[in-house]
């Protein structure tokens, strides 16, 4: 609950950061890469926040709903989406999936950058799967598994994922009833003279 508040103050200034964009754009590109998408895809975004990536990708589908936990998030999501005159295909609406319940059926799923935060992850991949079609498919990007927690050393509230273990987010995503799993390289963050990987997992449900 904690992070919530930290991510409704910072929703506002969120996009100002040159390094959020540069990722939100790397993902993007790798989502358009390895997904087919068209103009009747239905897409959902989990954990949104400014809804920067959707908006990026607005033009390769049918409509988006963005979702996040954060009000701040959803609020700022929502302008953005409006001010990009995107508001008859995209909305935001405030959601935690892993305990709110939502309507409808996807044919794709994107997320960057929030699996870490969820601490219920297998919860989470199982209503995601429950929201796709049959053969509807996933596109998550994360952290490399960073095993000393240097990433969120700085953030005392944090209480999520230090990186993913490809292979055993690779036995989460089966359990949730994911097949044909697969990962490549999206990006990289520089943070404390570091580099950290993002990876990009598509699956898809079913099959």
């Amino acid at each position: 609950m904690h992070e919530h508040r930290r991510f409704d103050d910072e929703a506002a200034t969120w996009d100002d950061d040159p390094g959020h964009e540069a990722r939100q754009v790397a993902v993007a590109r790798a989502i358009e890469e390895v997904v087919d998408l068209g103009s009747g895809t239905r897409a959902l975004d989990v954990g949104g926040g400014t809804g920067r990536l959707s908006i990026l990708l607005a033009d390769r589908v049918g409509s988006v709903v963005v979702t996040d936990p954060s009000a701040g998030m959803v609020q700022v999501a929502q302008e953005r989406i409006e001010a990009a005159g995107l508001g008859d295909r995209l909305r935001a609406v405030r959601a935690d999936l892993t305990t709110d319940p939502l309507e409808g059926t996807y044919d794709v799923v994107w997320s960057s950058m929030a699996l870490h935060h969820v601490r219920d992850l297998d919860g989470l991949l199982r209503a995601v799967s429950d929201l796709l079609g049959d053969g509807g498919r996933l596109a998550v990007a994360d952290l490399e598994e960073d095993r000393d927690g240097v990433f969120h050393a700085g953030k005392v509230d944090f209480d999520g994922h230090h990186g993913f273990d490809r292979e055993r987010l690779t036995e989460q995503l089966t359990r949730a009833g994911f097949t044909e799993v697969g990962f490549l390289d999206a990006t990289t963050i520089e943070k404390e003279g570091r580099e950290f990987g993002v990876f990009l997992c598509t699956a898809t449900k079913g099959g």
